[in-house]
């Protein structure tokens, strides 16, 4: 709670000291993109230049984690981004102004539980007492906490947690930090591929671990229609992935490479289909989130939390509108 508070400190010291410099660049939307697979409809929206097609003014950050992202909204240091389900809950139960314009994707089977190759375990019951790599209040640590470990008789605490970013966990395992983690693609292909881990299971059997997509409140209200523009470029990219799969892997290795992941398009052609494209705040979504929210209670993360049927800050809008203008379908 007190980080939470220095958080929300610093959001408002940013904007009393930085007032005029973020007033001046309002027409322009900084835009944060994951390292993870679920960044790479940004990357291809960007590359394919389809946000350019729209006219829209914008910059891209990458981030190694969703938190990062919604920490920077809240600073207001960042106008649209993805963060997991459970940050955003979590910031809103706390009082934070960030506001969900949508569901960036399903990412259940693109979240995997590795163990070094060399491993014996079979199962989640054999690393039970081992140090498990994932970071603490994400989505995936919510799901590993609230459904897999439950699903297998065990308990939080036959799995001491090493808390890192998504990008150093295989690092961790590798080095012997960590006995198994919970990692997203493409890093665990590229790993698997390299040798240096094994799955045992994704988490689709136990949860529909999704992202949410966040943005700034003020911003939103004052320029809807940078948002708009944004997710029509942005749907593009989901457009193109159901399309031409393969040109879309294209896109996103070659990306990669540049950053020098060693990412090959042989296997990113099936990587990139673990995405499942689920964009809407449905009522399913709400009250998901609002069964999230109780187990966060029951996890001692929270202490209450808002109505997510009720919140104004649950929005999709403009995500809506820009879907309808392009014929765009789940």
């Amino acid at each position: 709670m007190k980080r939470f508070t220095a958080i929300l400190i610093g959001a408002v010291m940013t904007a009393g000291l930085l007032g005029v410099a973020v007033t001046a660049d309002a027409a322009t939307l900084r835009i944060g993109a994951h390292r993870s697979l679920w960044g790479s409809f940004e990357v291809v929206a960007d590359r394919m230049g389809y946000w350019k097609k729209e006219g829209l003014d914008y910059k891209v950050g990458y981030y190694k984690q969703g938190k990062l992202m919604r920490n920077a909204i809240i600073q207001g240091n960042l106008d649209t981004g993805t963060t997991g389900f459970s940050p955003f809950t979590t910031a809103l139960a706390k009082g934070a102004k960030v506001q969900a314009i949508g569901v960036t994707a399903n990412i259940c089977g693109a979240v995997s539980i590795v163990v070094p190759v060399k491993s014996k375990a079979k199962s989640l019951k054999d690393v039970k007492g081992l140090v498990f790599a994932n970071k603490k209040g994400t989505s995936t640590d919510f799901a590993f906490q609230s459904y897999v470990i439950p699903a297998h008789g065990l308990k939080s605490k036959d799995f001491p947690l090493l808390s890192v970013r998504a990008t150093e966990r295989i690092a961790a395992i590798v080095s012997g930090a960590a006995g198994a983690a919970m990692v997203g693609e493409p890093q665990t292909t590229i790993a698997v591929k390299k040798g240096l881990v094994r799955r045992l299971e994704n988490l689709c059997k136990y949860d529909n671990t999704r992202m949410m997509h966040i943005g700034n409140p003020k911003t939103i209200k004052n320029h809807p229609d940078l948002y708009a523009k944004y997710f029509r470029g942005w749907l593009k990219a989901h457009m193109l992935l159901k399309n031409d799969s393969d040109k879309y892997a294209e896109i996103y290795t070659q990306a990669l490479q540049e950053v020098g992941d060693k990412a090959k398009l042989s296997y990113m052609r099936s990587v990139v289909k673990k995405l499942k494209t689920e964009v809407y705040l449905t009522d399913e979504v709400k009250n998901y989130l609002n069964d999230m929210g109780d187990k966060q209670i029951k996890l001692g993360w929270i202490k209450k939390h808002p109505d997510f049927r009720k919140t104004s800050l649950i929005d999709d809008s403009i995500l809506r509108k820009a879907a309808k203008e392009l014929n765009f379908s789940n």
